[in-house]
């Protein structure tokens, strides 16, 4: 376990400190909610949203409401997703994903999207992600990679994991 202490005061030449948990992670640039990447902003460099909460929409004017939606997502990382490197959105049931996945994350190295509902239609445009190194994709039941994404993946030296 990574600890993150802060000090709090000095007497005596005896250094007393406090683990504050809220800041372990954010300080290292990895946001665990939505909530938190937005509160970092272009400082996250790693999403983990691995069996989130954050994924289920509660917009009444969406037609995926109480369902996982990418609506929230979408939003965040327009916002704050230029420099994240990881992304994990493993066991979520999402069946589509954000645009914004695509256009904004230039960064992204590592893509992780096991278990959910998706199929190759949904990743079509990881093209885009100049940088990735790691596809993901096990655990979705639709997700058949045709010979010929294969092979722009493999062009491109991505380690896709089925």
């Amino acid at each position: 376990m990574m600890l993150f202490l802060r000090s709090i005061a000095h007497k005596s030449s005896k250094l007393i400190v406090q683990y504050n948990p809220s800041c372990a992670y954010s300080s290292l640039g990895v946001a665990k909610s939505l909530a938190e990447l937005n509160r970092l902003g272009e400082t996250a460099t790693k999403l983990h949203l691995d069996s989130s909460k954050d994924i289920v929409c509660n917009d009444i004017q969406c037609e995926r409401v109480t369902k996982p939606c990418a609506c929230k997502l979408a939003v965040a990382l327009e916002k704050s997703g230029k420099n994240l490197r990881e992304v994990d959105l493993s066991n979520n049931n999402l069946d589509v994903l954000p645009e914004s996945l695509f256009e904004c994350c230039e960064n992204l190295e590592r893509l992780s999207l096991r278990n959910n509902k998706l199929t190759v239609e949904a990743i079509g445009k990881h093209y885009k992600l100049r940088k990735l190194k790691l596809l993901e994709l096990g655990g979705n039941p639709g997700m058949e990679l045709t010979v010929e994404c294969y092979n722009r993946l493999a062009k491109r030296n991505v380690k896709v994991r089925v």
